[in-house]
């Protein structure tokens, strides 16, 4: 089998309509529907201005598109993936944090 250690090999090796990522309750994510969430993050990001020194919080709940972004930030930034129920003290001390 062979490995799979980057983005873009990632994102090459399915079909369009083939599940890319899914998870229990959550609809699925389909490598066309992956490639097209991962170009527009890194579309958002870089118009954003951010890059490699940036660091970016992701708040969304676990599932394919938590994964999808945690993914596609991650390839261009520090990530941060955060837990949509912490209360506000708790979001404050982990983006201090960052």
């Amino acid at each position: 089998m062979s490995e799979i250690n980057t983005l873009h090999a990632l994102l090459a090796v399915g079909q369009d309509d083939a599940v890319a990522l899914g998870a229990p309750g959550r609809p699925t994510l389909t490598y066309a529907g992956l490639r097209a969430h991962t170009d527009a993050t890194i579309a958002t990001l870089n118009g954003l201005g951010i890059g490699r020194n940036d660091r970016v919080a992701i708040v969304l709940p676990n599932g394919p598109l938590m994964a999808s972004a945690f993914v596609s930030i991650g390839a261009g930034a520090s990530t941060a993936p955060l837990n949509p129920n912490y209360r506000e003290p708790e979001f404050e001390f982990y983006l201090t944090d960052l």
